[in-house]
């Protein structure tokens, strides 16, 4: 199934979570399948939901010690989760079973594979293992879990969806079959965790079998070292703390908070102004010059033909160098972020924004964004403003071994990289709003590298895309040497020779975690402003580039008295 498909199951579920519950004993199997209608329950690597949460899910339940071990350090670290029972597992485990009830946790339904498995048989085996937990252990749950491979998928995935119930795999499966006999967390991690995987995700799903290692205690120093190394991790360290951390849950702990669930937007709702457009033929190469002056907010450093592909030598000086935004209120500066991350990056931003009380615009790559859709929607649902970088981050042109500007991709190669990345931001975030009331997505574009070519840009305008913005300066932020180098660089741009404000500076930052100094510096400028007595000339106020960027304006403009 393509990653679209998966996104689209996974979200369509969430407004029905507080309404399912277990069919009753006995239900007619053929009139569920008609009402049904052959649909089959996709399988979900996570929650749609913005709670700083990770979910926990265990299966495999047939050894006490381990289980027990593992129970008993959840409960040190307050720790609940979601342990999936099998029919199996309630005839010959019942104690195991019982455990678990007793230490709080959400028991839910493992499904097994039959060898000649009939929709009707999972449907019965569905009902008979939530009776019994019900019966036995008063719990009810929404969630089933396919517990292994084999059988007739198809009907079993029919079944859970006849059913009511929703289909939950992993965003992580904790165990490999090569680790039976591991001694040592540190034999495998490195195995289920890549080298950019930094964290775990918010309302992604954790699976661990609990009764698979030969060691009796691995389960447990599995699951703190998961605990210590990509969940701890997520929150931005400071004296005296903060709520900036995130937390485990159970499917249904996550699932009951109502209140950071959300469902995929259906865009063909929205206004025609925000639809995804391409070939509008606003600009053509009568209008280009016009068009393009006027909408590119450029950058000190892209001035010449080494940055800019295929533009004459009177439009490169005509082109604005400025990186200001012409029409900012007086003290007015705008702080920006590239690129994509995981969530202990991005959240340690987020932090830092929401302690100062300041806003910022994401210049989003698309590729990987599908994967981790909740962080994108959190950062427009904490009132910041969403840009694209493109979906593969490819840029216009690079030099080649004469140190002459050339293309990377065909024109109609841009055009599917640039085109493509709208509709995936407005399939997660085209639905919120902004305090002012306008729409968290924009439709501004920052070029990958910032270098630029004419045939580019013409497809981005012609792509829907209003203005192309670079700023004033990046931090290069990617490639600090120290904390206080960093903060010296976003000083500068921010500021004049003289310390006062540079009116309408775009400072460009980056979200990922090549970029780990980011957070703590922009804290600490942040700090020294807001620290600052108000009349301070260096005293500076943050805005959003898309209040600025519309009714339209016109980059040749002056700066604002």
């Amino acid at each position: 199934m393509n990653k679209a498909a998966l996104f689209r199951g996974m979200l369509a579920f969430s407004l029905a979570f507080s309404l399912m519950a277990s069919p009753a004993l006995g239900a007619d199997y053929s009139a569920l399948r008609r009402a049904n209608g052959g649909s089959l329950a996709e399988q979900h690597r996570f929650l749609p939901t913005t709670e700083k949460a990770v979910i926990l899910t265990f299966g495999g339940l047939s050894r006490e010690a381990p289980l027990k071990n593992l129970l008993e350090y959840m409960q040190q670290q307050g720790m609940r989760g979601t342990f999936f029972v099998t029919e199996r597992e309630i005839a010959r485990n019942s104690k195991n079973l019982a455990l678990i009830n007793s230490y709080g946790h959400d028991l839910a339904l493992g499904l097994t594979p039959l060898k000649e498995g009939t929709f009707e048989d999972y449907c019965a085996q569905l009902e008979r293992i939530a009776a019994a937990l019900e019966n036995t252990y008063g719990q009810r749950s929404r969630f089933v879990r396919i517990m292994s491979s084999g059988g007739d998928m198809a009907a079993m995935r029919e079944a859970v969806s006849a059913m009511g119930y929703t289909l939950a795999g992993q965003g992580l499966n904790v165990v490999q079959s090569k680790h039976k006999e591991a001694g040592s967390p540190a034999e495998v991690m490195k195995d289920i965790f890549g080298r950019w995987t930094t964290s775990l995700n918010a309302g992604e799903i954790v699976y661990m079998r609990t009764d698979f290692y030969a060691h009796d205690d691995l389960a447990a120093e599995m699951l703190r070292e998961i605990k210590e190394k990509k969940i701890d991790n997520i929150g931005y360290e400071e004296k005296g703390g903060n709520d900036s951390g995130y937390h485990t849950a159970s499917l249904e702990e996550a699932a009951s908070h109502s209140e950071y669930l959300y469902e995929q937007v259906n865009t063909a709702a929205l206004p025609a102004e925000m639809q995804p457009e391409y070939g509008t033929g606003r600009v053509t190469e009568e209008n280009f010059r016009e068009e393009f002056f006027s909408r590119y907010i450029g950058a000190p450093q892209v001035s010449s033909d080494d940055r800019m592909l295929g533009f004459s030598r009177r439009e490169m000086a005509e082109a604005d160098k400025t990186g200001l935004i012409k029409n900012a209120p007086e003290k007015t500066i705008f702080l920006t972020f590239d690129d994509w991350g995981n969530d202990d990056s991005i959240n340690k931003l987020l932090y830092v924004l929401d302690k100062h009380k300041v806003k910022g615009t994401f210049f989003i790559i698309t590729r990987n964004m599908p994967n981790n859709p909740n962080l994108l929607r959190r950062i427009a649902a904490e009132g910041n403003e969403i840009g694209s970088h493109t979906n593969n981050h490819v840029p216009m042109g690079k030099q080649d071994e004469h140190g002459k500007q050339v293309p990377v991709e065909t024109e109609e190669e841009y055009r599917e990289d640039v085109s493509s990345s709208y509709p995936k931001l407005l399939a997660v975030v085209g639905d919120i709003k902004l305090p002012n009331g306008r729409s968290a997505l924009t439709r501004l574009l920052r070029p990958p590298t910032l270098a630029i070519s004419r045939t580019g840009c013409k497809t981005i305008l012609n792509a829907g895309f209003d203005y192309i913005v670079n700023g004033y300066g990046s931090t290069e932020d990617y490639g600090a040497v120290s904390l206080q180098s960093l903060v010296g660089i976003m000083n500068h741009i921010a500021h004049d020779e003289r310390g006062r404000v540079r009116r309408g500076a775009i400072l460009i930052m980056h979200m990922s975690s090549t970029a780990p100094m980011t957070p703590k510096a922009l804290d600490i400028l942040l700090t020294a402003n807001d620290n600052l007595p108000e009349g301070h000339p260096g005293k500076f106020k943050v805005a959003l580039l898309g209040d600025y960027l519309k009714d339209g304006y016109d980059q040749r403009m002056k700066i604002a008295k």
